[in-house]
């Protein structure tokens, strides 16, 4: 027997890439089925793949709307005379 199998931290790494290994063409192979879970399953991460930028943009454009208001509030606010 090799000597990294005898070691646990070799056992462990290789059951983790084994099971890496295992999963993704599982995943893979149900996809080239047809399986119609594995299709919304892909469809959901392919969106949030590609839409990161996207919402990115949209969450900053937010934001700029957001400090221009506060920005109005408070030169309205300045504006008033306190009482």
């Amino acid at each position: 027997m090799p000597d990294w199998l005898t070691n646990p931290k070799g056992l462990i790494v290789l059951l983790c890439l084994g099971t890496l290994i295992l999963g993704f063409n599982a995943s893979l192979f149900s996809l080239l089925r047809g399986n119609q879970t594995a299709q919304r399953e892909a469809s959901k991460w392919s969106q949030v793949l590609r839409g990161g930028p996207e919402s990115q943009r949209r969450q900053a454009a937010q934001l700029d709307e957001l400090h221009q208001a506060v920005s109005q509030l408070k030169s309205k606010s300045e504006d008033e005379p306190n009482d």
